[in-house]
């Protein structure tokens, strides 16, 4: 029986059965050969960490073109979310390389970021950036809720792109998010990437804003600079039944 969101359930209230009863179900229709699927806890989590800062940091456009630097700011962030324990990962069947992951945190329409208080520069231009194009995407308002699934990372490891990698774990937690049977649910995500923005408008994602990096100035000055064929970040949505 599907769970109603009239009956009050929060996303941040649901339990670690809940959570791995809808990896299980996940688990069970996944089918890569060579690849085995996990959901990042405890076990995974230096892992994933490790795949971040090697993977995500030195590719994803906004952290390149901020000159952005792994630190103990940027370690505690993704700490925090890989902690909600619903983020997946790709490994290699054979050696337990890893492949891709895809992390998933929960957004309220009522978060707030204390922007001032982050001591690194970089790190504080990008969630002022992230801030200002949420406000302008109104995700909270379009989709009338008060809370989302909210895609946050999604990267591959360079030796294994170029597979569909990327594309198999975005559904791979479509399918995980749906297996919670919460209805009605939603899906919050950001691409700055033209190779993630076409996964995400394939599966159906609607475009809420879009703002440009070289339209973005702080003070006369234009922080993201050198983005390469990465021009601008979309602000998506999508209602998963």
């Amino acid at each position: 029986m599907a769970l109603k969101m009239a009956e009050k359930l929060s996303l941040k209230e649901l339990t670690m059965e809940q959570i791995q009863t809808a990896f299980d179900k996940t688990l069970k229709n996944f089918n890569e050969p060579g690849v085995k699927l996990v959901l990042i806890t405890d076990e995974y989590k230096d892992i994933a960490l490790k795949f971040a800062r090697e993977n995500f940091m030195t590719e994803e456009p906004i952290n390149k073109g901020l000159g952005m630097k792994w630190t103990d700011e940027l370690e505690q962030f993704w700490t925090n979310s890989l902690g909600l324990n619903l983020s997946l990962m790709f490994l290699n069947e054979k050696d337990g390389d890893p492949i891709a992951f895809r992390t998933t945190r929960i957004a309220r329409y009522d978060d707030k970021y204390d922007i001032d208080g982050i001591q690194d520069q970089p790190l504080k231009e990008m969630v002022r950036y992230m801030v200002y194009c949420d406000e302008k995407a109104d995700f909270f308002g379009h989709f009338n809720t008060k809370e989302a699934f909210h895609f946050l990372g999604l990267a591959v490891a360079p030796k294994y792109k170029h597979r569909g990698y990327a594309t198999k774990i975005f559904n791979t937690a479509i399918d995980m998010i749906r297996n919670f049977g919460i209805d009605p649910v939603y899906l919050k995500v950001e691409g700055s990437s033209d190779f993630s923005k076409k996964i995400f408008e394939k599966a159906g994602c609607e475009i809420l804003y879009e703002k440009f990096f070289d339209d973005w100035v702080v003070d006369g000055e234009k922080p993201i600079k050198d983005t390469g064929i990465h021009k601008s970040m979309k602000n998506y949505g999508m209602k998963l039944s």
